[in-house]
C-alpha cells in the first residue's frame, strides 16, 4: 500500500498516520512531512497534519486556540485533554508526587526494583524483554505509587487494564471510521456489554450519587464515525470489562483512603475532590491516564534502549567509560524514538498555521515524532548521536501545560535501568525466541515493541592477578 502519495490538488504530500506499514516504520516519511509542516490527511475530511519542530511547538504551546478537548461541545474527564483551568487544579493535586524532592525519596524504591528485574532477566539468560524486563520495571514502579498490591498477577492485571484503556477511551490516535455494522460485529459488542454490566452496575452502585450523572455523561463510546477521531470500543467489545475492573478497583481504593489516608497518587486527588474541586470522574480518568503514562512509555524507552545496544555493541563499552554519557544517551533515545510520536489537538475558531488555513473544528494529528527529526533543529536528525548537545530540546514529552507529568521520573527509570543493564551484562543480542515485532495495533501514536527477544550475556569479574 503506497500511504504517502501525491494529493491530486497543489501536489501536496498526503500521509496515513494509522496505516500499518507506516505505524512499524514511520522515520522515513518524517522529512517529506516537514518540509510540508500543516497538509490535509487523505481520505479523511477535516484531519490535518501538523509537524515541524516550530509548528508543532506552536500548536503545543497555545491551548486556547487548540484544545486538547477532541469532540467538540463535550469535555472528556482526562488530563491531557483538559482545558487550562481544570487541567490546573488536577495537575496541581499531583504534582507533589513528581518534584525532585519527592522522586529522590522514590530512587531506592526504583533501584530496588531495576535490581531485581534485571537479576530475573541474567537468570533467564534469553526470552521477551518486554515481559522479563522493560514491561515490568515501570509497571511496578507506578503499583507502588498508586498503593496497588505489586506481586506478579497484580502487574498483569494492571498491564490488562492499561492495555484496555489505551486501545479503547484514550483518543490520541487519528480519524475515526465508520463502526463495524455487520451483523457478526453487533454480537461482539452487545456481547461486551453484557460481559461488562455486573461490573458497571456494581460500580455505580458504589458511586456518590453526585458522581453518577458525570459519569453517564461520558462520550458515547460507540459514536466512531469519519470526522471525530477514533475510539476503539466497536473493534474491541470484549475489553469494556477491563475498563470498569479497573474504575472500580481504583473507586475502592479510593474510598478506602477517604476514610484512612495515605500517601499515594490517589490521596493526592482526595483534599480536591472534597472541595468540590474535581469529580470522581475526572479522578478516576485521570489515574487511568497517570496508569498508563506511568509504565508505557516508559516500558517502550527501556526496550527501545535495549534494541541500541544490540545494534551498536560499542554503546555499552562507551557508556561503562564514560557514565556521564549514560543522561544524554537517554535524550537522544526519546529525541529519535520517542514513545509516543503523535497526539490530537483541536481548532477553536479558524486560523492560519504555517501558512495554510484551518477552520473551526478542524481535528489536528500533532507529530511529535517528525518534529524530533526536524533538519532545521536537530542538525543530521537520522543519525543516533549519543553526544548531540540539544538533544533534551525534544519533544517527546510533549510542551506547554500538557507536557507529560512524569518526565523526570521517565527520566530517572531509564537512567537507573541503564547503570544496572550495563553493570550486569556484557552484551546483548536479538532475535534468539523469535523476531522483534513493533507496536502496529494501537490506534494512540505509541513506538515501541510488543515483543523483543533478547540473549543478554553477563559480564565476568575480572580477578587482579
Amino acid at each position: 500500500m503506497e500511504a504517502l502519495m501525491q494529493q491530486e490538488t497543489g501536489g501536496a504530500m498526503g500521509f496515513d498516520p494509522l496505516d500499518a506499514d507506516i505505524r512499524a516504520c514511520p522515520h522515513a516519511h518524517y522529512p517529506a512531512l516537514n518540509d510540508q509542516p500543516v497538509q490535509p490527511v487523505v481520505g479523511h475530511p477535516g484531519f490535518w497534519l501538523v509537524s515541524g519542530y516550530d509548528t508543532v511547538s506552536e500548536v503545543l504551546m497555545d491551548p486556547d486556540l487548540y484544545d486538547g478537548q477532541p469532540f467538540p461541545g463535550r469535555d472528556l474527564p482526562i488530563m491531557s485533554a483538559m482545558r487550562p483551568e481544570p487541567h490546573k487544579r488536577l495537575r496541581g493535586a499531583v504534582q507533589s508526587l513528581f518534584t525532585n524532592r519527592a522522586l529522590g525519596q522514590l530512587t531506592p524504591y526504583v533501584e530496588a526494583q531495576v535490581a531485581r528485574r534485571t537479576a530475573l532477566l541474567a537468570e533467564a539468560g534469553e526470552g521477551d524483554l518486554m515481559d522479563l524486563w522493560a514491561n515490568r520495571i515501570p509497571l511496578s514502579v507506578i503499583a507502588h505509587m498508586f498503593g496497588f498490591p505489586d506481586d506478579e498477577a497484580d502487574l498483569e492485571r494492571l498491564h490488562g487494564y492499561g492495555d484496555a484503556a489505551i486501545r479503547l477511551i484514550i483518543p490520541l490516535g487519528g480519524p475515526g471510521l465508520s463502526a463495524p455494522r455487520g451483523l457478526r460485529s453487533r454480537l461482539a459488542q452487545a456481547r461486551g456489554v453484557l460481559a461488562a454490566a455486573p461490573l458497571a452496575a456494581r460500580m455505580m452502585r458504589r458511586l456518590p450519587a453526585r458522581d453518577r450523572r458525570a459519569m453517564l455523561g461520558f462520550p458515547n463510546p460507540f459514536a466512531d464515525r469519519p470526522g471525530f477521531p477514533r475510539t476503539g470500543f466497536a473493534r474491541h467489545p470484549e475489553l469494556i470489562g477491563q475498563i470498569f475492573a479497573f474504575n472500580l478497583e481504583v473507586l475502592e481504593i479510593f474510598l478506602d483512603h477517604v476514610r484512612a489516608p495515605g500517601t499515594s497518587v490517589i490521596d493526592r486527588l482526595i483534599p480536591p475532590y472534597q472541595r468540590g474541586e474535581l469529580s470522581l470522574a475526572e479522578v478516576l480518568t485521570s489515574a487511568m491516564q497517570i496508569l498508563v503514562a506511568g509504565y508505557e512509555t516508559t516500558a517502550n524507552t527501556l526496550a527501545t534502549i535495549v534494541y541500541r545496544f544490540a545494534d551498536d555493541r560499542r554503546l555499552m563499552d562507551r557508556l561503562r567509560a564514560d557514565p556521564a554519557q549514560i543522561e544524554p544517551f537517554v535524550e537522544e533515545v526519546l529525541r529519535i524514538d520517542a514513545p509516543l510520536q503523535r497526539t490530537l489537538r483541536r481548532t477553536t475558531r479558524s486560523t492560519h498555521l504555517a501558512g495554510v488555513e484551518l477552520p473551526e473544528n478542524a481535528q489536528l494529528i500533532v507529530m511529535l515524532g517528525a518534529a524530533n527529526m526536524d533538519a532545521r533543529k536537530f542538525g543530521d536528525p537520522e543519525a543516533f548521536d549519543p553526544q548531540r548537545d540539544n538533544a533534551r530540546r525534544h519533544l517527546a514529552f510533549g510542551r506547554g501545560i500538557h507536557m507529560c507529568i512524569g518526565a523526570q521520573l521517565a527520566r530517572l527509570e531509564a537512567r537507573i535501568a541503564v547503570e544496572a543493564f550495563l553493570r550486569r551484562f556484557e552484551s546483548v543480542e536479538m532475535g534468539f525466541a523469535g523476531v522483534p515485532e513493533r507496536i502496529t495495533d494501537k490506534d494512540v501514536g505509541m513506538w515501541g515493541f510488543k515483543h523483543l527477544p533478547v540473549r543478554v550475556h553477563p559480564r565476568v569479574e575480572r580477578r587482579a592477578a
